[in-house]
C-alpha cells in the first residue's frame, strides 16, 4: 500500500472514523486477508465471508490498536481467529475478536509456516471426526471407507482386498459416504448446542409473528422491517432503498432470466448494506455455493440463534425458492426453527435440514444485531451507486451488474432468447426502484445548502424519473394483452430499454460530477 510509513497515518484516520480512510484500508488489505482466510478454511466462498466479518470488527476494535505501524500482525491474527471460529461453529460470535489481540509475535501465535500447531490439531480433530462418524456403519463398511479415507485405496484395489466385485465396492461406498455424512452434520449440530447449553444460552425462543407490511424483493426493505420490529422506525422505505443501493440495482441474467433480479454476491451486498446503514449484523450465503459442509450449516444457526437472542427475526433467502422470509423462533431441544415467508406461510423446519435440500437453491441468512451507528455520509452512499454502475462486485458467470445489464438484458432481444416471464418481472421490480432512486435523490436535493449540488441531484432525480417511466411503460402490457406482433412487441422492448440505458447513463454521469 505504497510506502510502509503512510500506513500509521492511514490507521490514525480510520480510528477518526474516516471513510475514506477505511476503503483505503480495505483495498490495501484485502488480498492479503483472503489469503490468510483460505489458509484456514479451504473454502473461498467462506474466506470471503471471513474477511467481510473481519473488516468490520476492524472498525469495532481498532481503538484497541495502541501502535499503528503493527496493524498488519494484529489484523492477520484477528482473520485467522474469525477464521478458526468459523470452521469451528463457536456458539458465541462476540468473542471471535478481542481486546487481548497481540500486536506482535505472529511467528508464535502461528507456529510458523513450517508447523503450525493449530493445523495439527485441525487435521486431527478432522480425522476424529470422520472416524466417529463411521461408527454407525456396519464393521465392513467401515473397514472400506477407512481405507479409502484414509489409505486412497482405489475401488480395484478394495475389491481386490475385500474379495468384492468393485460395482458392489462403488455401491458399498456410495452408501457408506451418505449415512457417515449424515452424521456428521448430526454431530456438528450436537457439539454445536452443547457449546450453547454450556455458555447458559436460553433452549428456546419465539419472537412476535413478523409482519409483511408489504411484498418484498429488496433486502434493504427485510432489513428496515425487523429493525421495527425493536422500534427502529425513523429510516423512511425510500431512504433505505437509497442508502443500501437497492433503488440503483440492476442484475440481469442470459436472457433476461427471472432469477436474475435476485442472484447477486448476497455476502458481499449485505456487508456493505450494513456498514452504509450503520447496522451491525453478521450473514453468510453466495449464489455459487452448491454445497452446505457441516461447519456451514452450524454457523447459519449461530447467526439464525444470535438474531432472535437480539430480539430480532433473522431474515433468509431461498428458504422458498426466489422468497424472501424469516427466522423468528427456534427450539434446540427439538431442533427447530421457525419460519414466515412474504406469503404469510408458517412453516417449521428441522435444524438438519438447513441448506441441504438438493433441489434447494444456495440459502441467504442474515441476522441483525441493531443499528449502532448513523448511517454513512451522502458522498459515501453516492460513491457506492456509482460503483454498482460501474460493475464494481464479485463477478457471476452469465451475469451482469450495473449499466452493463441492459447490454445483456438487449443481447436477449437482439437473438431471440428472451425470457418473456422474467422481462416481466424485471420491469416491475426496476419500475418501483428507480421511482425511488428518483425520490430519494430530489429529498437529497431539497436537503442540500449547495446551489450546484441541489440542481445537480434534481436533474440526476430526473434522469431516474425517465428510467422508472421508461419502465412503467413496458410492464402492464407485457407480456400478457399486448396486442400486434412479435416483432413489434421486441421493437418496443428494444426501444424503451434503449431509453433507460441512456437516461440511467446521464443520471450516473451526473452524480460522478457531484462526487468526483
Amino acid at each position: 500500500m505504497g510506502e510502509h510509513n503512510e500506513l500509521p497515518d492511514l490507521i490514525r484516520r480510520v480510528k477518526e472514523e474516516d471513510p475514506i480512510a477505511f476503503e483505503l484500508l480495505l483495498s490495501a488489505y484485502r488480498s492479503a486477508a483472503l489469503s490468510w482466510a483460505q489458509a484456514v478454511v479451504r473454502d473461498a466462498f467462506l474466506a470471503e465471508d471471513v474477511v467481510q466479518e473481519a473488516f468490520l470488527k476492524v472498525k469495532d476494535n481498532i481503538h484497541a490498536l495502541k501502535d499503528e505501524e503493527k496493524f498488519g500482525a494484529w489484523f492477520r491474527i484477528m482473520v485467522r481467529r474469525i477464521a478458526m471460529n468459523s470452521i469451528r461453529g463457536a456458539a458465541n460470535r462476540s468473542e471471535y475478536v478481542t481486546e487481548d489481540i497481540p500486536e506482535t509475535g505472529w511467528e508464535a501465535f502461528s507456529g510458523g509456516e513450517a508447523f503450525s500447531p493449530e493445523a495439527w490439531q485441525e487435521r486431527e480433530e478432522g480425522e476424529d471426526l470422520i472416524r466417529s462418524s463411521m461408527r454407525p456403519l456396519s464393521e465392513q463398511a467401515r473397514e472400506v471407507l477407512s481405507a479409502n479415507a484414509f489409505e486412497d485405496a482405489t475401488t480395484e484395489e478394495l475389491a481386490a482386498r475385500f474379495g468384492m466385485k468393485p460395482s458392489n465396492i462403488y455401491n458399498l461406498l456410495s452408501r457408506a459416504r451418505v449415512k457417515a455424512n449424515e452424521e456428521r452434520f448430526r454431530k456438528e449440530i450436537d457439539r454445536y448446542l452443547e457449546v450453547r447449553k454450556k455458555s447458559g444460552y436460553t433452549a428456546a425462543r419465539m419472537l412476535s409473528l413478523p409482519v409483511f407490511s408489504r411484498p418484498y424483493a429488496f433486502l434493504s426493505v427485510m432489513i428496515g422491517e425487523a429493525l421495527r420490529t425493536v422500534g427502529e422506525e425513523h429510516i423512511s422505505h425510500t431512504e433505505l432503498m437509497g442508502i443500501s443501493g437497492d433503488a440503483f440495482r440492476l442484475n440481469v441474467a442470459k436472457s433476461c432470466h427471472s432469477h436474475g433480479i435476485s442472484t447477486f454476491d448476497w455476502s458481499y451486498t449485505a456487508y456493505r448494506i450494513l456498514e452504509r446503514l450503520g447496522i451491525r449484523g453478521t450473514c453468510f450465503g453466495r449464489p455459487q455455493r452448491k454445497t452446505l459442509t457441516p461447519e456451514q450449516q452450524v454457523h447459519i444457526l449461530s447467526i439464525l440463534h444470535g438474531s432472535i437472542d437480539q430480539d430480532v427475526p433473522a431474515i433468509i433467502w431461498n428458504m422458498q425458492s426466489n422468497e424472501f422470509g424469516f427466522i423468528y423462533g427456534y427450539d434446540d431441544s427439538e431442533q427447530k426453527i421457525l419460519y414466515l415467508g412474504h406469503n404469510g406461510v408458517e412453516r417449521i423446519v428441522r435444524y438438519d435440514q438447513l441448506g441441504r435440500k438438493a433441489d434447494q437453491p444456495p440459502l441467504f441468512v442474515l441476522g441483525i444485531r441493531g443499528k449502532v451507528a448513523p448511517s454513512q455520509t451522502v458522498d459515501a452512499t453516492l460513491r457506492a451507486i456509482i460503483d454498482h454502475a460501474r460493475g464494481k462486485e464479485p463477478p457471476l458467470a452469465g451475469y451482469a451488474f450495473g449499466l452493463d445489464g441492459y447490454r445483456l438484458w438487449l443481447e436477449g432481444v437482439e437473438d431471440g432468447s428472451l425470457d418473456l416471464q422474467g422481462h416481466a418481472y424485471q420491469v416491475a421490480i426496476l419500475a418501483e426502484a428507480r421511482q425511488h432512486a428518483a425520490k430519494y435523490l430530489l429529498e437529497l436535493s431539497n436537503n442540500s445548502n449547495n446551489v450546484w449540488r441541489k440542481e445537480r441531484l434534481a436533474e440526476a432525480a430526473a434522469c431516474y424519473t425517465q428510467v422508472s417511466e421508461s419502465f412503467t411503460r413496458l410492464y402492464p402490457s407485457f407480456p400478457f394483452g399486448y396486442g400486434g406482433s412479435h416483432a413489434g412487441r421486441m421493437s418496443k422492448i428494444r426501444e424503451e430499454l434503449r431509453f433507460a440505458w441512456e437516461a440511467e447513463k446521464e443520471g450516473i454521469h451526473i452524480i460522478s460530477a457531484i462526487v468526483e
